[in-house]
């Protein structure tokens, strides 16, 4: 073999592998930062969609606020009841709630109580007359933890963990619709409209669910960068061989493919001379 295609061959053996090891070093650190991604996302996740342990189910009614079922109720159950007393509940907070701005407004002496402050002492100087301030309930008396007229500040807002489903009564433009957290997640995630104003809502006033990256929604898309990457070291090596083989080879032709061709070429020209 020529001495100059045995170098040549011995610089593409080592060309290729030098792109073995910068294609691997990108495999290997990409893919733990492609596997510390997905394990954020998927803790993220299980944080946002599982709800802390009480000893009822906490819906969240747009509107409205925090309504407490039994542990025992079957989603069917919980939504059934909401689609019939609800709506009757959001206009009754409503009224409640402008009752009371309108009190604090007229009587300063009441601006430093809280809703269920205000609504407490009047209630209990005369349930007839102020009995629009009584407490609001959904179904058979069932609590409602009533939102806050004015949102509080961001560090502020109450924890969310206790809130198992999410709940949009029914409007103009679509029906009524019944969330647990991860479905809640997941419509929202997938561009939902019904579920992102639920959140829109929420998060004024309580710190979870919040929503968030489904797994493997930013590691996967991740993953395949990596993968292209690790290809971009081949690429180049093929480019380069193809340019080298292609522009050497004409040269290998003039010359002969070995040594004694090449004499024996300049003994003929020099015959014809």
């Amino acid at each position: 073999m020529p001495l100059r295609r045995r170098r040549r061959m011995n610089l593409e053996r080592a060309f290729q592998r030098m792109t073995w090891v910068i294609s691997l070093a990108i495999l290997v650190i990409g893919g733990f930062g492609v596997m510390h991604m997905w394990w954020e996302e998927t803790t993220a996740w299980n944080e946002a969609t599982r709800p802390g342990r009480s000893d009822h189910l906490g819906i969240y009614v747009e509107h409205l606020g925090v309504v407490q079922f039994p542990l025992q109720f079957t989603d069917q159950q919980i939504k059934e009841e909401l689609d019939r007393t609800a709506s009757g509940a959001i206009e009754k907070a409503g009224r409640r709630t402008s009752a009371l701005l309108s009190l604090r407004e007229g009587y300063p002496e009441y601006a430093h109580l809280t809703d269920s402050g205000l609504a407490d002492k009047l209630l209990s100087s005369d349930p007839v007359k102020w009995s629009a301030l009584s407490e609001v309930t959904v179904g058979d008396g069932r609590r409602v933890t009533l939102l806050s007229e004015i949102p509080p500040t961001y560090l502020k807002r109450a924890q969310g963990d206790h809130i198992s489903h999410l709940y949009s009564p029914s409007s103009s433009s679509h029906g009524s619709m019944l969330y647990t957290r991860a479905q809640a997640l997941k419509a929202e995630a997938s561009g939902q409209k019904v579920a992102a104003a639920i959140f829109r809502e929420l998060e004024r006033y309580y710190d979870s669910p919040r929503p968030g990256p489904i797994p493997f929604s930013t590691s996967g898309p991740l993953a395949i960068i990596v993968v292209a990457l690790a290809s971009l070291p081949w690429g180049a090596f093929f480019v380069i061989r193809w340019i080298v083989r292609r522009f050497s080879a004409p040269r290998r032709h003039r010359e002969g493919s070995g040594p004694h061709e090449g004499a024996q070429g300049r003994r003929h020209r020099e015959a014809e001379r």
